[in-house]
């Protein structure tokens, strides 16, 4: 499991209070991620990771998963570090 996935599960259970499962368990059916956890969550990930989408661009399906966020931040993390 990559560190990154990590860190989010952790972000879920330590600032969320929300266990998940699993990295792939879909966090909008499940009832663990709405829109006010989802404002936290960004919050987070700017905090742990450096993360800062344009809003503009934000797809909700990239936040479905831990595994789909996973690849939202490194995608982004890696298009700065270029």
């Amino acid at each position: 499991m990559s560190t990154c996935i990590e860190q989010i599960q952790t972000i879920f259970s330590q600032v969320l209070y929300r266990e998940v499962q699993s990295p792939q368990a879909d966090l909008f059916e499940s009832g663990l991620l709405d829109s006010m956890s989802l404002i936290e969550l960004l919050f987070s990930l700017e905090q742990q990771f450096g993360f800062q989408p344009d809003i503009s661009d934000l797809d909700l399906d990239q936040f479905r998963s831990i595994e789909t966020i996973a690849h939202l931040v490194e995608s982004s993390t890696t298009r700065k570090a270029s």
